[in-house]
């Protein structure tokens, strides 16, 4: 190493100390959030069982609200009731809704009789108007692996009044965009549950969330929100949560489903993330744009030191090495615990370009 590499002018110090400042800005956020993600331990099991409601959104989806409502309805957990909401359907989901009721109590149904500009969010606040019970839990209709055990396994996570994040993605597909969108929302994960964890719940995905009902109603539920129809309940999260969040990473309470993702789906989910992050507050938006810009500092001070000062790459390249060894290391961590092990490797790669998109 050439110790030279001290010997510069103040202006001269301006890279070296954006790099090593985006270096402790780095360590910071892996060592604050994300590695105590990994610290998270399961909660001990409960025989009493808290009654929740799962609530369903459908529309069109004849060719498979059997298959979810069964995987529902086979939950080994006796208090809890499923909520459907046909949303206008043109095809015969509305009837066949209505054959799983006349069978099973536990089912019970309303849907909307006419095309409403709003309908995403007119379903959920039927759905949750029609709710019974304390927690709710939504589950989208192209879900596809659903665990006998979920229920069983999210009523031993939570605590009152607090809200569960759980885990759902997309199912393996071969496609580009089918992967880039499971990374995507993989990362996403490990974003809203390591900031959610310390206090500053984070939300960009509503779909296996369980949360107290009154969270809802005690918002005035979608006022004010209805133009903003990139996101529904995360909404809500984001402006209500507050506190620490409860984190399950249980393979019994990850959600799969069945999406045929096109390029479409991948610049939505992109949309939708950016969307979402200007209506966060001051302080959120704080912490999570320095992350952003830390990231893409860090970068770009290592390739520009490593080009003009190969005499030190030693010392240049020891801290870089430190921060990709842990941010390596809890995405290896994670994408096992959450059983993603086939795109750790893409993961880790993806989330120093990700910043730049």
């Amino acid at each position: 190493m050439n110790f030279d590499f001290f010997d510069r002018t103040y202006l001269e110090w301006i890279v070296p100390a954006i790099y090593f400042l985006a270096v402790l800005i780095e360590l910071f956020y892996q060592l604050f959030f994300y590695i105590r993600l990994l610290a998270l331990k399961k909660s001990a099991e409960t025989t009493l069982e808290k009654p929740i409601s799962v609530c369903l959104c459908v529309r069109n989806e004849e060719d498979r609200i059997d298959q979810v409502i069964s995987q529902i309805l086979d939950q080994e957990y006796a208090n809890f009731e499923l909520i459907v909401v046909d949303d206008f359907s043109e095809d015969c989901t509305l009837q066949k809704i209505g054959q799983w009721a006349k069978m099973d109590a536990r089912v019970k149904f309303t849907s909307m009789s006419q095309e409403t500009r709003f309908s995403e969010k007119m379903a959920i606040n039927l759905a949750l108007k029609a709710a019974s019970l304390e927690q709710v839990v939504f589950i989208h209709a192209d879900t596809v692996q659903f665990q006998p055990q979920y229920l069983k396994k999210i009523n031993q996570e939570t605590d009152a009044g607090r809200l569960t994040l759980n885990y759902s993605n997309d199912q393996i597909a071969p496609t580009f965009y089918s992967k880039v969108c499971r990374i995507e929302r993989f990362l996403l994960f490990l974003k809203s549950a390591a900031y959610s964890s310390k206090g500053l719940p984070l939300f960009f995905e509503e779909n296996n969330v369980l949360f107290p009902r009154d969270i809802y109603f005690q918002s005035e539920g979608f006022r004010g929100k209805m133009n903003n129809h990139f996101a529904n309940l995360e909404l809500v999260f984001n402006e209500k949560a507050k506190g620490k969040m409860n984190i399950s990473l249980e393979p019994e309470t990850i959600v799969r489903e069945d999406s045929q993702v096109e390029k479409r789906h991948y610049e939505e989910l992109m949309h939708k993330q950016i969307r979402i992050k200007q209506l966060l507050k001051l302080g959120k938006r704080l912490v999570l744009t320095i992350e952003n810009y830390a990231r893409i500092l860090f970068l770009a001070g290592l390739i520009g030191l490593l080009a003009t000062e190969p005499q030190a790459w030693l010392f240049i390249l020891l801290p870089a090495l430190i921060v990709l060894g842990l941010q390596f290391f809890v995405i290896k961590s994670m994408a096992a615990r959450l059983n993603e092990e086939k795109i750790f490797l893409s993961s880790f790669v993806y989330v120093f370009v990700r910043p730049l998109l």
